[in-house]
C-alpha cells in the first residue's frame, strides 16, 4: 500500500474516532445540561410552592390580627367610657369584625389548599378559637347592655381570649425560623 493511501486511511480512522469521541462528549454534555435544567426547574417549583405557602400564612395571620384588633375595640371603648357605653355603640363596634370574619374563613380555606393536612387542621382550630372569642364578645355586649352583674367576668374572659389569640399568632410566627410555613408536602386539588 502506498504511503498516501495509508495516510488517508489513518486520517479517516482518526476522523471517525474523533467524531465518536465528540459525539460521546456532546451526549454527556447534553445529559449534564438536561440534569442541571431539571434541578433548576425543581428548585424554582419548590421555591414557588414555598412562596405560595408563606403568602397564604401571612394573609391568614394578618386577617386574624385585624379581627383580633377589631374585637378589642369595643372593650377599649367601654373601658374608656367607664362602662357607660351605649348598647348601640357597642353593637356598631360589633359589626366591624363581620367582614374580617368572612375574610378569615376565606383565607383559612386558601391556606388549607397550600399546606399539610395537619397545618390546615390547626388553622381551622384557630378559626374556631376566634369564633369562641366572638361569642364571648356577643355575650359581653348583651351583659353591658342589660347591666348584668356577669359583665366583669365576661370582660375578663374576653380579654383572656384576646391575649390567647395574640399568643397563638406569636407562636405561629416564631415556630418557623423565617416566620413562614414549614417545609413539607402540600395539598393538591
Amino acid at each position: 500500500m502506498d504511503p498516501t493511501t495509508k495516510g488517508a486511511i489513518i486520517g479517516a480512522c482518526a476522523t471517525a474516532v474523533g467524531a465518536v469521541i465528540a459525539w460521546l462528549g456532546a451526549r454527556a454534555q447534553a445529559k449534564a445540561a438536561l440534569k442541571a435544567m431539571q434541578v433548576q426547574v425543581r428548585a424554582q417549583r419548590l421555591d414557588g410552592l414555598w412562596q405560595m405557602r408563606r403568602a397564604a400564612y401571612a394573609d391568614f395571620l394578618d386577617t386574624v390580627e385585624v379581627l383580633r384588633t377589631q374585637i378589642g375595640l369595643p372593650i377599649e371603648h367601654a373601658d374608656h367610657q367607664g362602662g357607660e357605653s351605649s348598647t348601640t355603640n357597642l353593637l356598631d363596634a360589633r359589626d366591624r369584625p363581620l367582614d374580617a370574619t368572612s375574610d378569615m374563613y376565606h383565607k383559612c380555606t386558601l391556606l388549607g389548599l397550600s399546606v399539610t393536612a395537619a397545618e390546615a387542621a390547626s388553622a381551622r382550630r384557630f378559626t374556631n378559637t376566634v369564633d369562641g372569642v366572638i361569642r364571648d364578645l356577643d355575650a359581653w355586649i348583651v351583659a353591658v347592655g342589660s347591666g348584668s352583674p356577669e359583665q366583669a367576668e365576661l370582660s375578663q374572659r374576653l380579654k383572656r381570649g384576646l391575649h390567647g389569640l395574640r399568643d397563638t399568632i406569636d407562636r405561629s410566627d416564631s415556630s418557623r425560623p423565617d416566620g413562614g410555613p414549614r417545609d413539607g408536602p402540600t395539598h393538591r386539588i
